[in-house]
C-alpha cells in the first residue's frame, strides 16, 4: 500500500501531470513497466516518425504497438485499482493517428453521462510530416521557418546571435570614433 503523498503521485501521469482517469487518460503501461496516459502516448505518436512504436520518454525503450493499434495497450491495473469505483470501467477508445484524433468508441448504457464531463473525441495533433499542410478543417499553413524558430534550441542561437551582433556592431562603432 502506498502513503498518500506517494499514491496522489502514483496516480497521475508522469508527462502532463493529469490524474489519470477511464477515458482519455487512461493509464497505459509500456513494455518497460512506466505507466503514462493514453494522451500522452497518441501526442507522442501522432510526432513520431515510427508509428508502430512507443518511445518510453523515461527509459528510451521501444515498446512495439498492438496490430489493433495504441488504445489496446494494456491498462496498469494496478493505478485502475486506486480510481474510484466508477472510474475502473475502461471506456473503449479509437485512435485515428492520420487525424491526429482520439474517439470514444462507444458508452456503454450503465455508465453515467460521459457527454457532460468529457468530449467524445480530442484532438491530439497533426501526424508527424503533415504539421505545415493545411487540414480539412481549415487550418493553416505553418512554414517550416516558422516550426524551426519555434524550437527552443533555435530561439536560444538566434538570441545568442543577436547578442554576438551588437556586441560587434558596438566594438566596430567604438572603433571607428576613435579614428
Amino acid at each position: 500500500s502506498y502513503p498518500f503523498s506517494k499514491k496522489i503521485k502514483f496516480l497521475k501521469c508522469a508527462i502532463c501531470f493529469c490524474q489519470f482517469n477511464n477515458v482519455f487518460n487512461t493509464p497505459k503501461v509500456l513494455q518497460c513497466k512506466h505507466t503514462f496516459c493514453l494522451e500522452c502516448l497518441a501526442r507522442m505518436n501522432v510526432k513520431s516518425t515510427q508509428p508502430d512504436t512507443i518511445q518510453c520518454p523515461l527509459c528510451r525503450a521501444y515498446t512495439p504497438l498492438p496490430n489493433l493499434g495504441l488504445p489496446t495497450l494494456a491498462n496498469d491495473s494496478t493505478v485502475l485499482s486506486y480510481l474510484p469505483a466508477a472510474m475502473q470501467h475502461v471506456y473503449s477508445i479509437r485512435f485515428n493517428r492520420n487525424k491526429g484524433k482520439l474517439q470514444v468508441k462507444r458508452v456503454p448504457s450503465s455508465a453515467p453521462a460521459l457527454t457532460q464531463t468529457v468530449s467524445q473525441t480530442l484532438d491530439v495533433g497533426n501526424p508527424a510530416g503533415l504539421e505545415g499542410h493545411q487540414g480539412r478543417d481549415g487550418g493553416r499553413e505553418r512554414s517550416l521557418l516558422i516550426t524551426v524558430l519555434q524550437t527552443p534550441l533555435c530561439k536560444a542561437f538566434i538570441m545568442s546571435l543577436v547578442a554576438i551582433l551588437i556586441v560587434v556592431l558596438t566594438i566596430t562603432i567604438i572603433f571607428i570614433n576613435k579614428k
